[in-house]
């Protein structure tokens, strides 16, 4: 995953609240991606949610966890592995510090998928039945 697409991601993931919108954009891979990812950056700074977030957030990782095995064309347990080994070793090895543009990127990024607004867009897309790979995500 490159750094410099990684704004342009989480910007497409955010702003699509129709689920038609968000399903032609973004890939339910990539939202679990980009949030497990950003996860990873907090917990490696010792940055913890609030409980009210981290509750957000586990709830969205086990519901999009739920939608890629149900609904994966190839392997969904390959899938959410290599989040865990590719994207977010690679993530956690670019970071350059934890006071770095990109640290504080994924601070606001996760105030935002942690919100309860996106908590409610994202569990209405979940309502449509797809490939989870479907969509927008360059790596």
């Amino acid at each position: 995953m490159r750094k410099a697409s990684v704004p342009w991601l989480l910007s497409a993931a955010l702003v699509l609240a129709p689920v038609v919108s968000a399903q032609a954009e973004t890939s339910i891979a990539c939202e679990y991606m980009l949030m497990r990812v950003y996860h990873a950056e907090l917990d490696i700074c010792r940055v913890p949610l609030a409980k009210d977030r981290e509750a957000r957030y586990q709830r969205l990782r086990s519901s999009l966890e739920q939608f890629i095995r149900t609904h994966a064309k190839n392997d969904p347990e390959k899938i959410i592995s290599g989040i865990e080994t590719d994207n977010i070793k690679r993530a956690l090895e670019g970071l350059k510090s934890c006071k770095s543009d990109d640290f504080k990127f994924a601070t606001q990024a996760m105030d935002q998928i942690t919100s309860p607004a996106h908590e409610k867009m994202v569990q209405g897309t979940l309502g449509v039945a797809r490939d989870p790979m479907s969509g927008a995500c360059s790596s």
